[in-house]
């Protein structure tokens, strides 16, 4: 009993730093925002630092930083800023697709995006 406690206990000091930087949202995703000014696809690649998400928004318009994700009831926001633009993202990660509301001093709108495991798809968006 006492090694099933240990290893219980042991499992969760392993499982709860993971989650302190969610890892859900970690990877590259690729998509389009559908705005007011038209379709333009995006990637958005996200790592996590120092148990914290980190990350890039990959357009058209070059790189733009991200400057916050957080998580709330199991809404993301993730904050970006870049060629004189800043906004946010806000949506739901169901499976694979990560979409909700786009919203920023350039356009608002909806975005969708889907985790993908295809770098390449990325380097052809901003060349």
């Amino acid at each position: 009993m006492s090694r099933l406690l240990t290893a219980l206990i042991l499992l969760t000091a392993f499982v709860l730093p993971a989650r302190a930087a969610d890892p859900d949202l970690a990877g590259t995703w690729f998509g389009e925002i559908a705005t007011d000014r038209g379709p333009m696809e995006i990637g958005l690649v996200v790592s996590v630092e120092k148990e914290k998400l980190v990350g890039a928004l990959k357009t058209a318009h070059g790189d733009w930083e991200v400057t916050a994700i957080t998580l709330k009831d199991g809404l993301w926001t993730v904050a970006f800023k870049g060629s004189g633009n800043e906004g946010q993202m806000l949506g739901r990660i169901t499976g694979n697709r990560f979409a909700g509301d786009w919203t920023s001093k350039m356009a608002n709108g909806t975005f969708e995006l889907t985790r993908s495991k295809n770098s390449q798809l990325l380097r052809d968006l901003t060349q």
